[in-house]
């Protein structure tokens, strides 16, 4: 028995009660809807990070039970030192790190792969008020990335993601402006 726990008073629930759910994207947009309808905003959102010491393969898996592709890499106090993509831990520089150092993958920390904070690109949320999907899109293109986190009063406040921008275009946007380089490609492109 717990002291000083008195009980609530519930009532019947009347049978056709809606459930609540959390804000959700909308499925489709167009390049020149609000910017904002693509924003993964963290005021609604948690952002999921991790800490640079932490094994790239437990940052991998982190992502599959998040359903993400990019981490913020923060240090104890919470504050963003870098970024970690599925794309880097995948790609060649695990690889190269392992034959360079001669170490194990499962040695291999995110601060040997993450985008380290001074490269990376914040746009102001001041910068969005008037913005449209397309300006964000010709953004990412134009700084050659797929993450681009949005700064609000000083803090990081969201990022627009290249691959949830193309599930709401319905198409990938990281493709806009590359010609096809193979048949199929163009008979995809026009077809």
């Amino acid at each position: 028995m717990l002291p000083d726990y008195s009980p609530r008073e519930t009532i019947s629930m009347s049978a056709d009660l809606p459930i609540e759910h959390p804000e959700t994207y909308p499925e489709l947009v167009h390049l020149n809807d609000p910017a904002m309808l693509v924003l993964t905003d963290f005021c609604r959102f948690n952002p999921v990070t991790i800490t640079a010491e932490k094994t790239i393969d437990f940052a991998l898996e982190k992502m599959k039970y998040s359903g993400i592709r990019l981490l913020l890499v923060v240090d104890t106090n919470e504050r963003m030192v870098g970024l970690i993509s599925a794309y880097k831990i995948l790609g060649a520089k695990p690889v190269m790190l392992e034959e360079a150092a001669r170490t194990d993958r499962s040695q291999i920390t995110v601060d040997m792969l993450m985008t380290p904070r001074s490269q990376i690109k914040v746009v102001d949320v001041n910068q969005l008020r008037d913005a449209k999907v397309g300006h964000i899109v010709a953004t990412l293109d134009h700084i050659k990335e797929s993450y681009l986190l949005v700064v609000n009063g000083g803090v990081i406040g969201g990022l627009f993601s290249a691959s949830q921008i193309s599930k709401q275009l319905g198409r990938n946007i990281m493709d806009l402006h590359e010609p096809a380089r193979s048949l199929a490609e163009l008979i995809r492109e026009i077809g």
